[in-house]
């Protein structure tokens, strides 16, 4: 699947009885003939955190810096893991497997960028916390301590190398109350034949007692809420916020170093839509439903919450000083293995474009 758009901001998104229609697309056949396309990797789920992103398509922010820039899904998580891949932007082309330009970045894979498995300069932020622990919804579990001895389940794709086991976020929110895992908690990942129906495996997994716990993002939490089939114990936000980016937003090295330009172009639009989005979430959520980026099933007030309270698309946290964070984070678990500083790390991996 594959979305091709230069779209203008002054794009028409007609919404009438509440569904939003495909948006009109203008595309500026005589400006882009001989313009080079850049490929945009993107998560085919459909994620809450990634609306900002969504938006710098349906919402025309690249064509307002004059570039042309494709859509294109990336590999599932599952395939993705299975054939060791580094990072999340390897997409399927006619031409077989290769790398996107440009795209999101997971903070728990800084240990791969480390190991010099990343062939990406980190250029912005992209946003806050999206996931959360879900308990049952009458269950005796009111708090982090109550999990002492218990299970989480997590997903299927939450492994090493791939990502950190379990995630930087909760090990954090575990060590708080003096928690260890997987000495007092054990991080279990759930099937990856799960994920088919998920609310169904976690209500027979509550059920049955088989974990105490489940970390799912938005938008699995918001329907997994809306069903009263779980409730939250405790969202990322809540252990990371203003302190460390979920995800990061990168650009092909070769493109920083050779056409720094266009790379701070691609930095404006992803910036502009990101606010656009985190300042009309509403908007972001119908425009994004309406391009078949976002399911039209999820819940469209829950996603507005989820952006207004957790997500911070219009943060304006320092990239760097949170990258040395996350950095050094990483290296006093042992999760990166270096002799260098966090600062130096931060030098050489992250470039400050726009």
């Amino acid at each position: 699947m594959t979305h091709s758009h230069l779209v203008s901001r002054r794009t028409a998104l007609k919404v009438g009885a509440g569904v939003a229609a495909i948006p009109l697309v203008h595309i500026r056949t005589a400006r882009a003939a001989n313009q080079k396309t850049f490929i945009m990797g993107y998560d085919p789920t459909g994620p809450t955190c990634h609306l900002g992103q969504y938006a710098a398509f349906v919402k025309g922010f690249f064509a307002e810096e004059g570039l042309r820039v494709q859509g294109v899904a990336a590999l599932d998580n599952r395939t993705a893991v299975a054939q060791g891949r580094s990072h999340r932007l390897w997409i399927k082309t006619d031409a077989g497997v290769s790398e996107a330009d440009v795209g999101y970045f997971d903070t728990d894979q800084l240990h791969n960028m480390v190991a010099g498995k990343v062939d990406y300069y980190i250029v912005d932020g992209n946003h806050f916390g999206c996931w959360s622990i879900m308990v049952p919804p009458n269950g005796p579990v009111q708090s982090v301590a109550d999990l002492k001895g218990k299970t989480i389940e997590i997903g299927a794709y939450a492994v090493e190398p791939f990502l950190l086991h379990g995630h930087m976020w909760l090990h954090h929110w575990l060590k708080a109350p003096g928690l260890d895992a997987p000495r007092e908690v054990t991080l279990r990942t759930y099937p990856w034949e799960a994920l088919a129906n998920l609310n169904d495996y976690v209500a027979e997994g509550f059920k049955t007692g088989k974990f105490a716990a489940i970390a799912v993002a938005e938008p699995r939490a918001l329907i997994m809420e809306e069903k009263q089939l779980a409730r939250r114990l405790v969202t990322q936000d809540e252990t990371t916020h203003n302190n460390e980016f979920c995800c990061l937003t990168v650009i092909k090295r070769a493109i920083v170093e050779n056409e720094l330009e266009t790379a701070a172009s691609i930095v404006r639009a992803f910036r502009s839509a990101r606010e656009w989005a985190g300042q009309h979430p509403r908007q972001a959520v119908l425009a994004a439903q309406a391009g078949g980026y976002y399911g039209t099933t999820v819940p469209v007030e829950g996603s507005v919450k989820a952006v207004e309270c957790c997500l911070s698309f219009d943060t304006q946290l320092d990239v760097g000083q949170s990258l040395e964070r996350a950095l050094r984070t990483r290296i006093e678990s042992g999760a990166i293995k270096t002799d260098k500083s966090p600062q130096e790390l931060a030098r050489l991996y992250y470039r400050k474009l726009a």
